[in-house]
């Protein structure tokens, strides 16, 4: 039983630019300022001044509050360090455990060393408590001086926010890149790095779930437990419920898939996922007929509700039923343009209804705003079978002039051969020849290009002399395939073989009935 696939994974989430990790009081980011280590009596009376002016600062700021110094304290004794060793500098592997026990969000820390002419330089730090990740911002230099180390102080803290926002945009966009190019070990990495710095960063937790959720990845439990944590602070995080129904349906849990789906509507009624989603739990209860009516009856209610076409084109097209499908998802593209999703979606009912034209032109249309070689090659298979031979023959010499794609000359080759330009055709597969010599893919492409062609030939079955030139035909095809089929190695040699001996099979039938036919009409 197939069943709708639901598109939970937008690449288009907006980068979240926060500014703290939000965890404290009232949503703020709870602060821990540990005195900073000092070589000597003024840098240590830098560190007490500091430490004071930090704290007055982030009190000031309403994004923080400040863990107070007798509570730190007595959390770095539980953790087995001597606050008397502040001034020495504290060993990180303590920092996390204090920080835990004090439910602080970050810990500030650093070291004061004199550096001559009566200049001191602070190096500060910034630690993640939840995962231990450290930050290190640029050092600062300040002499001997009350209001220096004030202004320090002050600069210190509206730096927190820049290092820890810039640090989760820079990563969360370059983990972004490498899903959308789908190099998912590194979009793994690099989403955790975000989670390293802000673990509460809810747009990261939903993109790694989505990651997990891919089929090529297939860690449904890491995504489970990445929808249930999100839920756990945000019970109503539509998204997640969604997450959450679409394990359900690859579990084929379709009465909890449904459970979840409608939650995540009712939760965000603009949720266009959680629609397809709901749209499939329907499917695997076998109530399509009931979705549909029921899809029906709420756009009878609201002709703007776009949610409710987009399942209703799905169900539709999950039936069969392209034609009725169409006008739903031409409906939703009209005042969404930029979802090319529902447009390739289109594009493959176009097809199934003969509209080649149309289905040309709504792929061309996702090409122009997100090109790759795939999606050029689908359009012009569309141009083709639409009668624009030129167009197609034009698109798929720019994905080999720019990629060379193997792929690309196959298809230029059957564009040819359909058209009638059986020369042109046979000087595709020599460029292809040259482009890749000797190359097994290569050989097997063209090898199995005319394999199908002489065997399509070779299955004429009426002995009559017109047919000769076709068996012919077939014969030469098949012997070419021959000749390519041989020169293939590797995974594909033993697919190769039995094309081989399946070739010669229909070159003597071909034979065979070239033989019956002559002998029949002398």
């Amino acid at each position: 039983m197939t069943r709708l696939t639901t598109a939970l994974f937008l690449l288009t989430l907006v980068a979240a630019c926060s500014t703290a990790v939000a965890g404290g009081t009232g949503g703020t980011t709870k602060v821990g300022v540990i005195p900073f280590g000092s070589s000597d009596d003024n840098s240590r009376w830098i560190s007490e001044k500091l430490q004071n002016f930090l704290g007055s600062a982030l009190e000031n700021n309403a994004e923080y509050t400040v863990v107070d110094s007798r509570s730190l304290n007595r959390a770095f004794q539980d953790a087995g360090f001597d606050p008397s060793g502040f001034r020495y500098g504290v060993p990180p592997e303590f920092i996390p455990v204090a920080g835990g026990t004090l439910g602080a969000d970050l810990m500030i820390f650093g070291f004061v060393t004199p550096t001559g002419g009566g200049e001191y330089q602070v190096s500060w730090n910034i630690m993640v408590v939840s995962s231990g990740n450290i930050i290190s911002p640029a050092s600062g230099t300040v002499p001997k001086n009350t209001g220096p180390v004030q202004e320090l102080a002050v600069t210190m803290v509206e730096a927190i926010g820049e290092q820890i926002g810039g640090r989760v945009e820079d990563t969360f966009n370059m983990a972004r890149y490498h899903a959308s190019v789908e190099n998912w070990p590194m979009a793994i990495m690099t989403y955790k790095q975000v989670l390293d710095v802000d673990p509460a960063h809810t747009e990261a937790r939903l993109a790694l779930a989505g990651v997990y959720m891919m089929t090529a990845v297939d860690s449904i439990p890491q995504a489970e437990t990445l929808y249930n944590g999100i839920l756990s602070g945000q019970p109503g995080n539509s998204d997640a419920l969604a997450g959450l129904g679409d394990i359900a349906l690859r579990r084929q849990q379709y009465e909890a898939a449904k459970g979840f789906f409608e939650q995540a509507i009712e939760a965000d009624p603009d949720n266009a996922s959680a629609y397809a989603g709901l749209a499939s739990a329907f499917n695997g209860l076998g109530m399509v007929d009931q979705a549909i009516a029921s899809f029906e009856s709420a756009l009878a209610a609201n002709p703007q509700n776009l949610q409710a076409r987009y399942a209703l084109g799905l169900l539709y097209a999950q039936t069969g039923d392209y034609t009725a499908a169409i006008p739903h998802m031409q409906a939703i593209l009209e005042v969404r343009p930029d979802w090319d999703n529902i447009r390739m979606r289109l594009v493959k009912a176009q097809e199934e209804t003969g509209a080649y034209g149309a289905a040309a032109d709504n792929a061309i249309i996702v090409l122009n705003r997100n090109y790759d070689d795939q999606t050029a090659m689908y359009a012009a298979q569309l141009e083709a079978k639409a009668g624009r031979t030129s167009s197609a023959v034009s698109r798929l010499e720019g994905v080999i002039g720019s990629s060379g794609n193997r792929q690309a000359y196959l298809l230029l080759a059957t564009v040819y051969r359909d058209s009638g330009q059986r020369s042109a055709m046979q000087g595709v597969f020599n460029r292809l020849q040259s482009a890749y010599p000797g190359d097994p893919t290569a050989n097997y492409m063209v090898g199995s290009f005319y394999y199908q062609s002489g065997v399509s030939k070779a299955q004429v079955s009426e002995l009559t002399q017109a047919n000769i030139p076709t068996w012919e035909a077939a014969v030469n095809d098949l012997n070419t395939a021959i000749g390519f089929l041989n020169q293939v190695s590797g995974y594909r040699s033993s697919q190769a073989q039995n094309m081989v001996t399946a070739a010669r099979n229909a070159i003597s039938l071909c034979e065979e009935k070239i033989d019956r036919v002559r002998r029949y009409s002398e």
